[in-house]
């Protein structure tokens, strides 16, 4: 358990020094996330760019499901932490989750992480 904190910690650092080398502060993640039909998936990807630091939001593939009314999309999302002292990892976790898993973003589920951030 505890080695598990450590590595995540010494992750957390080294991305921050990788930053601070190179002064990249644009990143990509990918999600999949359930949103409900009513809300609609353009509307969706409208409000998640409203989040603080989104630049581009972007569905990849989407999946339309009768029986439940929702469709399950691969998003694309490109953010710039506002506090250079944050980093993708941080954010994504502290800002961009919880966020579009409140009511700021009706009608949406994330599912998981399609992919590990990266610097762009």
């Amino acid at each position: 358990m505890m080695e598990k904190h450590l590595d995540n910690l010494i992750d957390y650092h080294l991305d921050l020094l990788r930053e601070e080398k190179y002064h990249l502060r644009h990143f990509k993640v990918e999600l999949i996330v359930v949103i409900d039909s009513a809300m609609g998936i353009e509307e969706t990807l409208a409000d998640i760019r409203s989040i603080p630091g989104v630049t581009i939001v972007t569905a990849l593939e989407s999946q339309y499901n009768e029986f439940q009314k929702k469709y399950t999309s691969r998003i694309r999302i490109k953010f710039h932490p506002n506090k250079d002292s944050m980093g993708a990892k941080h954010y994504i976790h502290k800002v961009l989750l919880p966020i579009i898993r409140s009511r700021e973003i009706p009608g949406t589920t994330v599912m998981r992480l399609a992919s590990r951030p990266e610097q762009i």
